[in-house]
């Protein structure tokens, strides 16, 4: 998934959880946070109402929350009189009933000293008496129990209309019409119903309180604080769990790419990553660029390993070929010298003539295969070569040496054409053909085998001493015998070998020694002529 849709989908998901969370605290907590806050307010008010009247002995001056049933009982310490006070009435109440003076004197007693009020004292009085005496129907008694003179407070203007009426068509039988009234702290609103049923008209009244915003504002307001807090820390721990999410990975892809950063030779294990989104695409990524540096990086080392054994091979062999030089050099110039100053036998100089040649021949040759060894590689040509044909050409080049020591050549089996460079694998043939030829005695039997992908040369007759084994392949190992040569053929011939990915042997076997040649394939060829050029 991508970090896009990951995104829009935690910002759905915060958001529904934080939308969830609101609606959870308007239906569950804000009902009772209302409910417990007038309760309150009811009582608050009720002491403010109990203050005003203590400090006044009036409704003057002072804010009802519901005027219309609001009323507050004066009873004086002493005395038949007791006072009943509303927002604009006030009733004097005089007590004549004995019953009700005695009862009197109990609330007097109980009530006398607020400090030592009881809930037990309380309970002791008998208010179903009193409430029976301040009924309707026993004040319009004419032994009424208590005497009763009403004030109307003429000044106050407690109700207000407005001026406003709706009307409500609710069915075709029934007209609802909504009027409002108001005082100084509330507003009130008065439904009238009318409806006709049969004959007659049905009037319905329902006065209630309206409902105001600043009861349910201060609620919202005192939650705030506890919503922001709630919401601040969900949000907060959302967003630190999504971003761990997303930093986490590329943390571990920085620590990944350091680790990389800090390997000598790349190797390590690829970042182990699920991730379907960008980071996980850049990790990804990251594994193939690693992969790509790795195999580039083998390589290269690769390739240094195969330049430090040319330069170690160029060393050796430059170091060896001027000392073998000095061999041929210094007998040319005996040669030269005997001849020159007609000493001894040097005056014969048809006789010595043809051994100075020799030497320089000799020279001459070891400087080309010095020069030929260090610049073959730098232009192959990789093609597809037939082995049988290049063979009877290198056998044809050496027919007269072999008729002069009376050798005999004999050839069997074929092989096929091979990929590689004609004319230095014709340079490795030529360099084992000419060390057949020079070892093998007079009278002997060189053999040549052909098969799928080799090449055996046997020369019968010939061996090589079991010490100079292990270092034929060294530059300048060459046997003691008399047709010993300079020591270079086997040396070149393995290099090329190299260069063209093939495999040279030299061995002894029954009856003579024995080199194979074992070809390689096109695509291996062109790799290793592709890693020297």
């Amino acid at each position: 998934m991508k970090l896009s849709k990951k995104t829009f989908l935690y910002s759905i998901g915060i958001s529904a959880l934080l939308v969830s969370l609101i609606v959870i605290y308007f239906v569950t907590m804000l009902p009772s946070l209302y409910v417990d806050y007038m309760k309150k307010q009811n009582l608050k008010s009720v002491v403010e109402v109990e203050k005003g009247y203590m400090k006044n002995h009036s409704y003057k001056g002072l804010k009802v929350q519901n005027p219309t049933g609001s009323a507050t009982l004066e009873i004086p310490l002493e005395g038949d009189e007791i006072y009943l006070a509303g927002k604009a009435f006030k009733f004097t109440v005089t007590v004549q009933d004995e019953q009700l003076k005695k009862l009197l004197g109990q609330v007097r007693n109980c009530f006398g000293n607020m400090k030592d009020v009881e809930k037990e004292d309380f309970e002791a009085i008998d208010w179903e008496l009193l409430k029976k005496g301040f009924q309707k129907s026993a004040l319009l008694d004419e032994t009424a129990p208590v005497d009763v003179e009403v004030q109307i407070d003429k000044d106050t203007e407690v109700f207000k209309a407005d001026d406003s009426v709706k009307m409500h068509i609710m069915d075709k039988d029934i007209v609802v019409f909504e009027g409002g009234a108001s005082d100084e702290d509330n507003q009130y609103t008065t439904y009238i119903a009318i409806g006709r049923s049969g004959s007659s008209l049905i009037f319905s009244f329902l006065p209630v309180m309206t409902p105001q915003m600043k009861e349910i504002k201060p609620i919202v307001m005192g939650s705030i604080p506890m919503i922001a807090a709630v919401l601040f820390l969900i949000v907060m721990l959302c967003s630190q769990f999504f971003s761990k999410k997303i930093v986490n990975p590329v943390v571990s892809l920085a620590h990944y790419a350091e680790e990389v950063k800090n390997a000598g030779s790349l190797e390590v294990e690829p970042f182990k990553i699920t991730a379907r989104d960008e980071i996980g695409e850049l990790g990804r990524t990251l594994n193939e660029l690693y992969a790509k540096l790795k195999e580039n990086y083998d390589e290269l080392e690769e390739k240094n390993e195969r330049l430090k054994k040319e330069n170690k091979r160029q060393e050796v062999f430059l170091r060896a070929s001027s000392h073998q030089l000095k061999t041929p050099v210094t007998a040319a110039l005996l040669l030269v010298d005997g001849m020159i100053q007609e000493v001894g036998k040097y005056k014969d100089t048809k006789t010595y003539l043809p051994q100075v040649k020799e030497q320089l021949q000799s020279m001459r040759k070891i400087v080309e295969d010095i020069l030929y060894l260090n610049h073959c590689t730098e232009n192959l040509h990789i093609e597809s070569v037939d082995v049988d044909v290049l063979l009877m050409e290198v056998m044809g080049a050496y027919r007269i040496q072999a008729e002069m020591k009376k050798l005999r050549f004999e050839k069997g089996g074929t092989t096929r054409t091979v990929p590689s460079d004609r004319e230095l694998l014709k340079k490795i043939l030529d360099n084992l053909f000419s060390n057949a030829v020079a070892n093998t005695p007079e009278n002997g039997q060189i053999l040549v085998e052909s098969e799928a992908g080799s090449v055996s040369i046997v020369n019968q007759g010939a061996h090589i001493d079991e010490t100079l084994l292990p270092h034929l392949y060294e530059p300048f190992v060459s046997g003691s015998g008399k047709e010993r040569g300079k020591g270079l053929g086997l040396y070149v011939s393995a290099y090329y070998s190299e260069v063209l990915g093939c495999k040279l042997t030299v061995e002894n076997v029954s009856g003579g020694v024995r080199a194979k040649l074992n070809f390689t394939f096109k695509e291996d060829a062109q790799h290793l002529h592709t890693d020297f050029i």
